[in-house]
């Protein structure tokens, strides 16, 4: 075989070699998940092209690790189309997916809703007590409920917060007492079950932790906005 032949050979292995390392570098920098299809496709293209190179220079063993790689990514992609497919999530669970955890495969939030329970909550019910600990995330869907520190109201959470978001990682006790002041509908997942799927799934454990700084974020601009407000009136 002549010496340009060779060059496209070991281009399309060099281009196979650049795919592996991408698709792991990028793994480990957090802008790939492995259960996600990128990731696999990746290592999919990557095992191909080094495969297709090897036909200019065959190594047996080389092909044997590029084949079982085929195979595996093939079986993986196939397993997760299937999973992602058969799934459904209620319209519940879909709002709040797509609100709180928009990249995490339907399998693992189906897991996420199957660890906790929905509870529907009539007015004066008590959510969280300061100084006593909550022991759970909970998620307000739909409603309203009144925060008071220290017997004083300071806020209002409404639809599509957290509650007990600052405490369900360490244990911590309640800062404030949350009250329902309307019909409300929320999700509860108590905290140990939440950091043993946390701890299973490294994934959702990064994504559920940006929705909560998001959900604090959007909290202390609604609790500044207010304290202007009262500012400006007095």
């Amino acid at each position: 075989m002549d010496d340009s032949a060779n060059l496209i050979f070991d281009a399309i292995g060099m281009t196979g070699v650049f795919f592996y390392i991408t698709a792991y570098a990028a793994l480990q920098a957090g802008f790939l998940k492995g259960r996600g299809y990128t990731y696999t496709i990746m290592n999919l293209i990557a095992a191909s092209l080094v495969l297709v190179s090897l036909t200019n220079n065959f190594n047996l063993s080389s092909a044997i690790i590029q084949i079982t790689w085929i195979v595996i990514s093939v079986f993986g992609l196939t397993r997760y189309f299937i999973l992602h497919h058969s799934t459904r999530l209620t319209p519940e669970e879909a709002a709040f997916a797509r609100s709180k955890l928009p990249t995490i495969p339907k399998p693992l939030v189906r897991n996420f809703f199957q660890s906790g329970s929905w509870v529907d909550l009539e007015p004066g019910t008590i959510i969280a007590t300061e100084g006593k600990e909550l022991g759970a995330l909970v998620y307000l869907l739909l409603g309203e409920a009144e925060v008071e520190n220290g017997k004083q109201p300071v806020g209002l959470v409404g639809s599509d917060s957290f509650i007990g978001e600052l405490t369900c990682f360490d244990g911590g006790t309640a800062t404030a007492t949350v009250t329902a002041t309307s019909p409300t509908r929320v999700f509860r997942i108590p905290a140990a079950t939440l950091i043993k799927l946390c701890s299973r799934n490294p994934e959702f454990r990064v994504e559920i932790e940006r929705s909560i700084r998001k959900d604090t974020g959007l909290k202390l601009v609604a609790a500044n906005a207010r304290i202007s407000g009262k500012e400006i009136g007095q």
